[in-house]
């Protein structure tokens, strides 16, 4: 079995670390006024966005692709979140961190998500601008500053993803084959940018029609 088909197999550091990125990135916001009416909107932790990210990162990659970064024992998601449990180790060592670590429940396995939300995004930037030593960060990123920035940017797209698509809707199905999940509800995604459902086919809408004239060729006199 592929590392990540099931996400319960991941070491406890990977999950945690993946809790707190996504936290990081969306807010949760009370209610939220739509076509429904008024609807709460749970924190990108709750409805498991993390599992997405996780997901995605661990089925992105051709096998051939993950022999030449050298994660044959490991997977790019246990890879990532080493990639910034480092940063943030580093952060804090060099004093950039600007509020205060709650050292009764700090652990040196995972410091990115015990950094308040300022400061874990201090770590993103810092990674983002390759203010670190690149030579001290874990395989595949080590001295990778093409695929550290890339990283990036992916980890914020993967997590906007999952959040406003259907994939938290699929509930029990979502690490199914795309053929085989089932909406189980109606995705806040969907709620928040009041769209209003599937619908198989409006027959109100026809398409866009382009009129193309028979262009004929000039008679000869």
């Amino acid at each position: 079995m592929r590392t990540g088909d099931n996400i319960g197999i991941l070491d406890l550091q990977t999950r945690t670390t993946f809790r707190a990125l996504v936290q990081m990135i969306i807010q949760p916001i009370e209610y939220i006024a739509s076509t429904r009416g008024a609807v709460q909107v749970e924190d990108a932790v709750l409805v498991k966005v993390y599992e997405y990210v996780i997901w995605t990162l661990d089925h992105s990659l051709a096998y051939t692709t993950e022999e030449q970064l050298n994660l044959n024992n490991s997977s790019m998601s246990t890879a990532t979140a080493r990639l910034l449990n480092t940063a943030a180790a580093y952060l804090i060592q060099s004093g950039q961190a600007k509020c205060p670590l709650d050292m009764r429940v700090f652990t040196k396995r995972t410091p990115f998500t015990y950094l308040s939300r300022s400061d874990r995004l201090r770590v993103i930037t810092l990674l983002d601008c390759l203010d670190i030593n690149l030579a001290s960060l874990p395989t595949p990123y080590t001295n990778n500053p093409g695929l550290i920035r890339n990283m990036m940017d992916v980890l914020n797209q993967l997590t906007l993803f999952g959040y406003y698509s259907e994939w938290t809707a699929y509930g029990t199905t979502r690490f199914l084959p795309p053929d085989n999940r089932r909406l189980e509800y109606f995705p806040i995604g969907w709620c928040q940018s009041n769209y209003p459902g599937v619908a198989f086919g409006y027959r109100d809408f026809r398409g866009l029609l382009l009129i193309f004239p028979h262009k004929r060729g000039a008679k000869n006199g």
